[in-house]
């Protein structure tokens, strides 16, 4: 007796399936198909990423290699070309901050700060890069001479949530030196001194500049002792 109705179960089920799919067959058929064309059309957006990356990375090699070999003439517009094509991808980006370093050694200290200041102005590029961007543009200035305008840069870059805040403050203090600020100096770099990392580069120049401005040994000594 199970077995019947067990057969007559499955019949109506079947006639369900059926049903259903005279109903909606077509539907089904079509979300099938749309699901198909998605995957096969992201599989294609990553190839297409992948190949592009890729031509960027031999792109910006190349032009690197002929700025190597002296030939930064050469290179200039290659790498211009990646990063406009590029923009804040990686490898515009890398190409961005060669093309600052090249200007620079070219003597060309206006173009290159206007190269690291359009990195700073780019919302699209990662904040820690921007901020690297804008401690490279504030050494360009201070190489030029520093003054109040870099002093003004430099307060505005000197919070702890920036990441070269260390390399920051000691332009701050060279450049407070170079104005003859003494005072502002001396605690600059006394900051320095007891925020830098034990044994790093950061403490001992700090040590040297103090030393230079006129503060005494035992008192350097006494900073390093309460850090």
């Amino acid at each position: 007796m199970s077995d019947i109705f067990r057969e007559v179960d499955e019949e109506v089920r079947q006639e369900q399936i059926v049903t259903f799919l005279k109903r909606y067959g077509k539907y089904l058929a079509a979300v099938i198909v749309l699901a198909i064309a998605l995957v096969a059309g992201y599989r294609y957006f990553q190839d297409q990423q992948r190949a592009s990356h890729a031509a960027q990375g031999n792109a910006f090699e190349a032009a690197v290699e002929l700025a190597d070999e002296g030939k930064a003439t050469e290179a200039l517009p290659k790498l211009q070309a990646l990063a406009e094509e590029s923009g804040s991808d990686s490898y515009g980006l890398l190409g961005r901050f060669r093309i600052a370093e090249l200007q620079h050694q070219a003597k060309d200290s206006k173009a290159a700060q206007a190269t690291y200041d359009a990195i700073v102005a780019d919302s699209g590029v990662d904040q820690v890069y921007r901020d690297l961007a804008g401690y490279y543009a504030a050494s360009l200035m201070l190489e030029s001479g520093g003054g109040p305008e870099l002093e003004k840069r430099l307060e505005a870059m000197s919070g702890k949530d920036n990441v070269w805040h260390l390399s920051v403050t000691e332009l701050r203090g060279l450049n407070q030196y170079k104005m003859g600020q003494r005072e502002a100096a001396v605690k600059t770099f006394k900051d320095l001194l007891g925020n830098a990392p034990a044994d790093s580069g950061f403490k001992l120049r700090a040590q040297q500049m103090l030393a230079v401005l006129g503060v005494p040994a035992d008192e350097i000594k006494a900073q390093l002792v309460t850090e």
